[in-house]
């Protein structure tokens, strides 16, 4: 079906983006240690956490949505704490 298959690959491609940014956020969380500049650290976590989430939820993937959601809300409060 030509359907599935696109959903299929748009999940795969968000998945990608994901782990792209959660690596770069890793990276810079390597790069600049001992004090790493956490609000841009974040900002990558943040976007991860949503492209992932969305590839989860589109290859209806209930555990892993729900694993991100929590990841989303444990890295935005992080975000918060930084910027307060």
């Amino acid at each position: 079906d030509k359907g599935r298959l696109q959903v299929e690959s748009n999940a795969i491609l968000f998945e990608v983006i994901g782990m792209i940014s959660n690596l770069v956020a890793s990276l810079i969380l390597m790069w600049y240690s001992p004090n790493p500049p956490m609000f841009i650290a974040y900002i990558f976590f943040l976007i991860a956490t949503v492209f992932l989430m969305y590839g989860a939820w589109s290859r209806k993937s209930f555990g892993f949505t729900a694993m991100y959601l929590v990841y989303l809300g444990i890295d935005g409060i992080g975000f918060i704490k930084t910027i307060l």
